[in-house]
């Protein structure tokens, strides 16, 4: 089990996640796409002709986008996943889906229709690097994050997922799959983004790029793991990490802790500074705040008084030995 895994909010957490990186890119719902395959709905070339689609990926040459799902845009360039994820997080080692429990493709084409669909209403009423708050958005932001779901848990827990069995769902059925209200939840926390002064300081962050401009990157991936809830905010000189949290309570000591460590390892684990984080937050989704730190000022707080460096190495030597054991190597 990954750290990501270890630290994981939950779905509100990840449709926040989901409707914030519409800000900072319009990329595919990679954990949607990869869930899908996971299950068996979708072959793994559907998903990656659909990541294709999206317009972070669209431009790519034909070859590379017929492995879409695998590459994601940094600063610089372009990660290969293939070089640095296992393909035992989704798949076993004979290639076999993991959690095989429906007839393979059998969904591919509603879901083409569905996805074709997702893409025209976000292009329509939430053009790139705007927020809205209406029940729409709000109720597709929801399907995509209960697709998401599979990521890295069993289909079998997740209701949505009983629409697959013995039967194939129309659109028109999964979209109505949302309880009304859980849209209306999600309504208004995308209202308190947009009143709470949230979505202000992350645009400050971002340096205040002018509309029609990213404001950072979607979904990082760092080392071995990939990153659930993160978003990153800010240009070439440097971007803020941020994790979104549902949470209501936000003073219990062990759980901040948590967060914090988190912010930190992923930013530690960008050793080739791929990403250029200088600084790290939180936002708190209820609440409509975003609280964020200079990262080199907070480890040298948290490691009160030692060398920030030796402690990333062996922070680093740790993880890398953890990594090797889960993996068989050690």
């Amino acid at each position: 089990m990954s750290l990501i895994s270890h630290l994981y909010f939950g779905e509100l957490g990840e449709w926040c996640s989901k409707r914030l990186t519409t800000l900072v890119q319009p990329a595919p719902p990679y954990s949607a796409l990869y869930g899908l395959a996971r299950t068996g709905l979708v072959g793994r070339d559907w998903a990656h002709r659909q990541a294709g689609l999206y317009p972070t990926h669209i431009r790519l040459a034909e070859a590379e986008r017929r492995r879409a799902l695998d590459l994601r845009p940094t600063q610089a360039g372009w990660l290969d996943l293939a070089a640095v994820q296992s393909v035992g997080e989704y798949f076993d080692e004979d290639g076999s889906l993991i959690y095989d429990r429906f007839p393979f493709t059998l969904a591919e084409p509603m879901l083409s229709d569905l996805f074709d669909r997702i893409r025209a209403y976000f292009a329509s009423h939430a053009p790139f690097g705007q927020l809205g708050a209406e029940k729409g958005l709000a109720r597709l932001c929801w399907l995509l994050a209960a697709l998401e779901y599979t990521y890295r848990n069993d289909p079998m827990d997740e209701p949505f997922y009983h629409l697959f069995l013995d039967r194939r769902p129309t659109v028109e059925q999964m979209h109505g799959a949302a309880p009304d209200i859980v849209v209306d939840e999600l309504v208004e926390l995308m209202r308190r983004l947009h009143t709470a002064g949230g979505l202000d300081e992350m645009r400050r962050l971002a340096g205040h790029p002018p509309k029609g401009r990213p404001w950072g990157i979607a979904r990082p991936v760092f080392g071995a793991y990939w990153s659930d809830n993160d978003i990153l905010i800010g240009g070439p000189d440097g971007t803020t990490l941020i994790d979104v949290s549902s949470a209501i309570a936000t003073n219990k000591l062990q759980r901040s802790r948590r967060w914090i460590w988190r912010l930190l390892s992923l930013s530690w684990l960008d050793t080739a500074d791929t990403y250029r984080i200088r600084n790290v937050g939180l936002y708190f989704a209820r609440h409509g705040v975003l609280v964020a730190w200079p990262l080199d000022e907070l480890a040298e707080t948290l490691v009160a008084g030692e060398d920030p460096v030796a402690a990333r190495r062996e922070f680093l030597e740790l993880e890398s030995r953890l990594r090797k054991e889960a993996s068989g190597e050690g």
